[in-house]
């Protein structure tokens, strides 16, 4: 089952969608964050495939971030599919996966995610400070409170503000320096 849900702010549109029991946690984490929350529109659902995720404007180009984890459990084809088709578009698609396990499915789904993505980032084997790995418990806490978070700030921020026509307005700016 997947939880999609569009945050739209300044007519644009920053789709989220989670896949697995902590991506879902991670997911919710995100949506109580106070970047989420100010000026913005929060839209939710669950859904069994990602016909949700296909709907909406079809000249806009959208950003996706997906989170998946338990990742030999998820049928990610149905998912692949649509990103693929996005993408075509216009659209841009980051994946993170969290992988609980490693075994044949789990690297065909992984496989088939990064042909369809833009970026597929896996996280796993965190350690700290060159000593031993975290714990498993160790890791999912550092997971959901610093590095996902701060991953889909950045991709809202960059999503929502218009840095061409800031980037555009300082050119001109520096084009017409004035001599005296």
């Amino acid at each position: 089952m997947l939880h999609f849900s569009k945050i739209s702010s300044k007519g644009k549109d920053f789709n989220l969608i989670a896949s697995g029991a902590l991506a879902f946690k991670i997911h919710n984490k995100i949506l109580k964050d106070e970047s989420f929350t100010l000026n913005t529109k929060i839209n939710r659902n669950m859904l069994l495939n990602s016909s949700v995720a296909k709907s909406g404007s079809t000249g806009q180009k959208k950003v996706f971030f997906v989170i998946i984890s338990d990742l030999d459990r998820t049928n990610v084809e149905s998912l692949c599919h649509t990103i693929a088709a996005e993408r075509a578009k216009g659209s841009y698609a980051v994946c993170q996966v969290i992988p609980m396990y490693y075994n044949e499915p789990s690297f065909k789904a992984l496989r088939l995610l990064r042909q369809n993505f833009d970026e597929v980032m896996e996280l796993n084997k965190f350690n700290l400070s060159d000593s031993k790995a975290l714990s498993h418990a160790e890791q999912q806490q550092c997971l959901i409170t610093d590095y996902s978070l701060s991953m889909a700030r950045i991709m809202y921020h960059v999503c929502v503000n218009d840095f061409a026509s800031n980037q555009s307005k300082t050119e001109q700016r520096v084009a017409a320096p004035a001599y005296a």
